[in-house]
């Protein structure tokens, strides 16, 4: 199951949030080849922030995952940034991802582990 977590210090309407969620939903599940049922984003918008040591608008994401694999990461890191710098207008060196490839066992579920 991937998950997404979005944090930034700029703040945007709740319908701008979600439809930020759910485009990177969308590009998770093509991108990774997995069915979005599975796929869960959250964005946790003003968050106090610096990058750089100043507090212009940054954001940071966190993707975490089942069997990600590092081919990936360098094309998700792009289109992560460019959909930041296009949706939320937070520009592309101002954006961070952080990718986590977690072991199934450690992923639950329903109930039960992956």
């Amino acid at each position: 199951m991937p998950y997404l977590k979005v944090q930034t210090n700029k703040s945007f309407s709740s319908r701008k949030q979600q439809t930020f969620l759910k485009e990177c939903s969308t590009l998770i599940s093509f991108e990774l080849g997995k069915p979005e049922k599975y796929v869960m984003t959250a964005f946790e918008p003003k968050v106090e922030m610096t990058l750089g040591g100043i507090t212009e608008p940054a954001i940071f994401l966190q993707l975490k995952s089942i069997g990600l694999p590092d081919t990936k990461t360098k094309d998700l890191s792009n289109k992560f940034a460019c959909l930041a710098e296009e949706k939320l207008k937070i520009a592309k060196d101002r954006v961070f991802v952080e990718f986590m490839d977690v072991p199934r066992g450690f992923w639950g579920w329903n109930g039960i582990l992956f």
